[in-house]
């Protein structure tokens, strides 16, 4: 049966449409925790990647960065740029290909990173506490298969 257009229940979501909202929703509170950093979400994912590769001390290159952020190649490096020129991270050649250039963190940008961290784990206690542990071990798993690429 179909509803009448001045129906007060809007019509179900979608699973994507779903997911969209859902990760509007934690992008928006984390833009506003990391706000006092000085950094943005995906400047924040930047710093991550780059802070769980700095023990390996071989930086990331842009493109190994945009295929694992999933972020255009244009825009990460406006993103690198504003890092740069914020301390946060710096550009050094890569040592077998001299053509290409690693990102690497900055004394400062592990710092930042560490805050960082700090902030998605109070926003991963926030979300975690709305599920059971079995629930949150599905949804961790669908979201997993989800965020992975999609093929027809």
């Amino acid at each position: 049966m179909d509803r009448p257009p001045d129906s007060a229940d809007p019509a179900p979501e979608t699973l994507t449409e779903l997911i969209l909202r859902a990760s509007a929703q934690v992008s928006s509170t984390l833009g506003i925790r990391l706000k006092p950093l000085g950094v943005q979400v995906d400047e924040m994912r930047v710093l991550h990647a780059l802070n769980a590769t700095r023990s390996a001390a071989g930086g990331l290159s842009m493109t190994e960065l945009s295929e694992a952020l999933v972020i255009g190649g244009p825009t990460l490096t406006r993103m690198a740029d504003r890092l740069v020129s914020e301390n946060l991270v710096y550009r050094a050649p890569d040592p077998h290909d001299r053509r290409r250039v690693r990102l690497h963190l900055t004394d400062t940008g592990a710092a930042c990173a560490a805050e960082a961290a700090e902030i998605v784990a109070d926003i991963q206690q926030l979300l975690t506490a709305r599920f059971a542990e079995l629930d949150l071990d599905d949804l961790s798993s669908a979201l997993a298969r989800t965020a992975s690429p999609l093929k027809d």
